[in-house]
């Protein structure tokens, strides 16, 4: 007689006519680990759970970047010249001996209709309490955005004798692969927005606020404060 088997979802029976039975569990193959879908700005890297929380916060962005009916609409020279004036600050920042090489913050006075005029479309933070403005570039396509926004390509790197050159870091692959690994949810629980900083990514953010000063006999000055933050680095080229 042959041996005759039924299974069942939880446990499974195999019944023999010659009275010799055989029972036995079946383990059920496991279930791969649910993924939890992120959404990622690509300016700041923040992270949302759902696709409409990324979209919300591009469209706040979006409203950051219109203008004001207070704020000055300057002549596409002045434009033109301020870009000029903020290269020509930068290339004097960018030193030929590593010692001077890292993070470094640049700051003089601007107008705030002339910063908006250089920088609409680029605005990724506004505060409205203080009227501070930032923006943000990283990432492998940063260089190229700030070249054309500049109009001059060479505008973050510097070069001196014996082969050797000076330029503003705005990407490191090596970072970001692992900035990439990191699992966006731990233990259940969101990372920080700020993983940039965790992970040390390279960028260039470029503020605008406005400074306030009062003596002691209450008069009072303001002024717009532009300032921007880098990192260079310092290598030698081989040819």
């Amino acid at each position: 007689m042959s041996n005759t088997c039924t299974f069942y979802k939880k446990k499974n029976m195999c019944s023999n006519n010659n009275k010799t039975g055989v029972s036995a569990v079946l383990t059920p193959p496991l279930s791969p680990p649910s993924v939890l879908q992120q959404y990622e700005c690509a300016i700041c890297k923040a992270i949302y759970k759902s696709k409409a929380g990324l979209t919300h916060h591009k469209n706040i962005v979006k409203k950051y970047n219109e203008r004001r009916e207070d704020l000055y609409t300057l002549p596409s020279e002045a434009i033109t010249e301020f870009k000029a004036h903020f290269v020509h600050v930068i290339q004097n920042k960018l030193k030929g001996y590593f010692s001077k090489s890292g993070r470094q913050t640049i700051s003089f006075s601007c107008l705030e209709s002339l910063f908006f005029g250089v920088f609409e479309g680029y605005i990724h933070h506004y505060n409205y309490r203080s009227g501070s403005y930032k923006c943000f570039f990283q990432g492998s396509d940063a260089y190229t955005k700030t070249s054309n926004l500049f109009g001059n390509p060479s505008w973050g790197r510097k070069f001196f004798k014996n082969d050797q050159q000076t330029f503003v870091v705005l990407f490191d692959a090596q970072a970001e692969i692992e900035a990439n690994q990191e699992n966006v949810y731990q233990n259940g629980k969101r990372i920080p927005k700020n993983r940039l900083k965790k992970f040390n990514l390279p960028k260039l953010t470029i503020e605008w606020k406005c400074k306030k000063s009062e003596d002691a006999k209450n008069n009072k000055t303001l002024a717009g404060l532009h300032s921007h933050r880098i990192k260079e680095k310092k290598i030698n080229l081989c040819f």
